[in-house]
């Protein structure tokens, strides 16, 4: 009992400690990491769609050659995203944001002063991936679990965010830098910009949890035991049958999302809709994403998060209902808003339940091990509807084995668990 009470009281005058001026210092980190994120997201992501043409263009390449970098990338980050998530659970912090930082730079200067095709993809495949993996969703998200036991899904949901910010902020002044630079220049202008900004930030502002803060969160562990509690092994956790149901479904959801995203403006001119209403489409889905982070982040904190992902499969499920039987235009806006804001959530529901179901200690391991499971189902729904229209010339048929995917996303999360056990590896 004696440990107990002081182990209780060392928590709590650890969280004062962690407030200055009324503000938990925890908003801190969330401010850091989402510039990070939003930089190399813009930068990456959504700016590769600047670089298809003049690439092409210079090395004589189709866009389909070039963008197989972009799926370089996402292989990469599936690579060395689960050597990352493992070190997010051992190194501080701010090693791994800065390091990720001059990382990125180095990889974005290889890109933007070699002639060599073959050193490009290199430098795609390592280093840019190891940079976007280690400023993005998977440290983000793994050091607000460790910050946040209190508000953790509103946090969540405002570090979600900051991907969308990317795409709303940083692809225009990419976007004049291409124009005033070339690419090259805009490449390497990029990769200085993340190591001016992003290196002495995570070296001022992020630190490390007061002791006994992240450990305790939403474990039910009494303070007397807290000092037991072990990080997950990665063969413990590939023996839990939650850890894969849990990566069954998200990767079923953002596959069958992202597969929707890239083909919603051919889907909207086959329908006899201009190019811009069928773009417009895209951006409803994309801003009321947005909102669907921010809601259904703050939800988490309170809704039994099993029943907010049948929401999103529900929502998905109309969506998709919807597309096959070809509705009207307004009809399609208003639906792909309510879808907009369901795909939107996935990603701080997807974190809130790692933290809730396996620990904020060992956030960043399990993360690292679902995003490979994640990348592979997305890829291979990206090609699956794409092959599908190439051999029919419809979606019809890719959207309704979609509607099935989504069903099979909601089996597999009522049976996961949602209290963390106390695991010693």
């Amino acid at each position: 009992m004696q440990v107990a009470s002081k182990m209780s009281k060392a928590v709590k005058d650890s969280k004062h400690a962690a407030e200055r001026g009324g503000l938990y210092y925890g908003w801190a980190i969330v401010a850091v990491v989402f510039l990070a994120q939003a930089l190399v997201i813009g930068a990456a992501i959504y700016g590769f769609a600047l670089l298809v043409k003049p690439i092409a263009a210079e090395f004589g390449l189709t866009r389909a050659e070039v963008n197989g970098g972009l799926m370089l990338l996402l292989v990469g980050m599936a690579i060395v995203s689960p050597f990352i998530g493992r070190a997010l659970d051992r190194l501080p912090g701010r090693f791994l944001i800065a390091g990720g930082a001059l990382i990125f730079g180095l990889g974005c200067a290889a890109i933007a002063f070699t002639q060599s095709l073959w050193l490009m993809a290199a430098a795609t495949l390592l280093p840019l991936a190891v940079g976007v993996q280690a400023l993005g969703p998977l440290s983000a998200n793994a050091l607000i679990a460790r910050w946040f036991d209190r508000d953790r899904g509103r946090a969540l949901g405002i570090v979600a965010v900051s991907a969308s910010a990317g795409g709303l902020l940083v692809l225009p002044l990419m976007t004049l830098f291409v124009e005033r630079l070339g690419w090259r220049g805009a490449v390497a202008t990029m990769g200085v910009l993340v190591v001016i900004l992003i290196v002495p930030l995570a070296w001022l502002v992020i630190r490390e949890p007061p002791s006994g803060l992240s450990s305790t969160a939403d474990s039910g562990l009494s303070p007397s035991r807290m000092v037991s509690a072990r990080l997950w092994s990665t063969t413990k956790l590939l023996q839990v049958r939650d850890f894969w149901l849990l990566a069954l479904c998200v990767g079923l959801i953002l596959g069958v999302s992202q597969a929707l995203l890239a083909s919603l403006v051919a889907y909207g001119t086959d329908q006899g809709f201009s190019l811009q209403a069928a773009s417009l489409v895209v951006s409803a889905v994309s801003g009321s994403a947005i909102v669907g982070k921010l809601l259904i982040g703050e939800l988490s904190d309170h809704i039994d998060m099993r029943w907010l992902l049948l929401v999103v499969v529900m929502l998905g499920e109309i969506y998709l209902a919807c597309l096959i039987v070809t509705p009207g235009y307004t009809v399609l806006l208003v639906v792909s808003l309510l879808a907009g804001a369901a795909i939107g959530g996935v990603m701080p529901l997807w974190a809130a339940f790692i933290s809730k179901r396996f620990g904020p200690a060992s956030f960043g391991t399990v993360m690292g091990l679902m995003i490979p499971v994640q990348i592979s189902l997305v890829l291979v729904c990206l090609y699956y509807s794409g092959h599908v229209y190439d051999v029919s010339g419809s979606y019809e048929s890719a959207f309704t084995m979609f509607m099935g995917a989504l069903l099979i996303a909601a089996l597999a999360i009522l049976p996961v668990k949602i209290k963390c056990k106390d695991v010693a590896t």
